[in-house]
């Protein structure tokens, strides 16, 4: 009886680990076959160099969308492109090697994929694209998205909330200036 308990146990144990493993994930967006097939990618800098020497190379890139343009038969989005962090998201960094164009022939919303908001493609470069930011010129490396992700913000639950009454954001007055759990109560 002992041994069939043990081997419940073990039993209730791999599944609950597999389950963890599945929700979970890789951690990141796109499938493990998509992430190695783009695995020695250019950098950036290179491939904005010379996109001719990479066309039909499988990329993933992001960064926070600087404008939307719906065009007849495809949606163009102009991305400033941030390096990439774990799990292919867009780094929180000032950091850029300037801007390419994502394509795709489906309608994304503009109101869904808005300026500012932070995207990850995988495609192919397909090309460069003659262009201007302002008054000057700008060649932009075109990719032909195959996948995309739009991220989430990142919640900025912060200083001034006042969580579990721990006076991170105290209002003079109301609550003591420090770790208190009730009104005045707080730790100098």
């Amino acid at each position: 009886m002992r041994q069939r308990n043990g081997a419940r146990l073990i039993l209730a144990i791999s599944i609950a680990a597999l389950l963890l493993a599945t929700l979970t994930g890789c951690g990141g967006p796109f499938s493990e076959s998509t992430v190695e097939a783009a695995r020695n990618q250019p950098s950036f800098g290179a491939l904005r160099h010379n996109p001719a020497a990479y066309q039909g190379r499988l990329v993933i890139l992001g960064g926070k969308i600087a404008q939307i343009q719906n065009r007849k038969s495809a949606t163009v989005l102009e991305i400033v492109q941030h390096p990439l962090g774990s799990g292919e998201r867009p780094s929180s960094t000032d950091q850029s090697g300037g801007r390419f164009l994502a394509v795709t022939p489906k309608f994304l919303d503009p109101t869904i994929y808005k300026r500012g908001k932070e995207v990850t493609v995988a495609g192919r470069v397909s090309g460069v694209q003659p262009g201007r930011i302002g008054k000057r010129s700008y060649s932009y490396p075109v990719i032909s998205i195959s996948q995309i992700h739009l991220w989430r913000p990142v919640s900025a639950v912060g200083s001034d909330y006042d969580w579990a009454m721990m006076n991170w954001g105290y209002e003079p007055g109301m609550w003591g200036p420090g770790m208190g759990f009730f009104p005045g109560f707080g730790m100098w």
